[in-house]
């Protein structure tokens, strides 16, 4: 009889939750969630910490990129470009540069950034070199200016130094309205304008022109005026 009033008020105390080891049991549970809690905590904020200090090195250490704005005038910017063409009698010619800007407003001329100009006088000779630290170039007349650092290397031993050319290579011609300074087998010449013509073979110097002759056969090459 007794047993079974010990069993009964034991399943009751279970039922209501007032059974001693299982009290004992829910509080260890608890308190293991309260510590897993906190160390949670504790990592969470670690790692908060360890992301900001991430965040700050990157952006101190990226502070010197300089961003470059998009330039509303500017259709496409080429790196290394390359032209070719070819004159009124058939024969190449090449173009390059260390960059090339193409703009919006100017839809058929380039700017180049140190263009270099391949071109050949008459058929089977070497090439001729013209380059500057700038210009730019008709990509459909075919026309290329150049300023700054002009100089020109023709594969007969002409060389010749200015500011300024206008080169038309279809008709195989250049013209410039600044100083030059040639040398070649007329001898010295300087003048403050000047012409190439006759597929690059006849020298016209103009404004001002001194000169160093040194052959008479020099007359057939080169002309000047005052």
């Amino acid at each position: 009889m007794n047993s079974t009033y010990k069993k009964t008020d034991q399943r009751a105390g279970e039922e209501l939750g007032l059974w001693e080891p299982k009290r004992t049991l829910t509080l260890e549970s608890a308190r293991r969630h309260s510590f897993f809690i906190k160390m949670m905590r504790r990592a969470l904020i670690v790692l908060c910490l360890c992301l900001s200090s991430f965040l700050v090195y990157e952006f101190a250490s990226q502070s010197s990129v300089t961003f470059i704005e998009d330039n509303p005038t500017e259709a496409v910017k080429m790196i290394n470009p390359r032209y070719s063409g070819r004159t009124n009698d058939g024969l190449p010619f090449y173009l390059k540069a260390d960059l090339a800007t193409r703009k919006m407003t100017e839809r058929d001329v380039v700017s180049l950034i140190k263009p270099v100009l391949e071109f050949t006088r008459e058929k089977g000779a070497d090439f001729s070199i013209l380059l500057a630290e700038t210009g730019t170039f008709d990509d459909i007349e075919k026309i290329l200016n150049l300023k700054s650092g002009v100089s020109l290397k023709t594969d007969d031993g002409y060389e010749c130094e200015t500011t300024h050319a206008r080169v038309f290579n279809k008709e195989k011609r250049i013209e410039g309205k600044e100083f030059i300074e040639c040398n070649g087998n007329f001898g010295e010449v300087t003048g403050n304008a000047f012409e190439i013509n006759n597929d690059y073979s006849q020298f016209i110097f103009k404004n001002g022109v001194t000169a160093a002759i040194e052959q008479d056969s020099a007359i057939n090459t080169i002309g000047g005026s005052r």
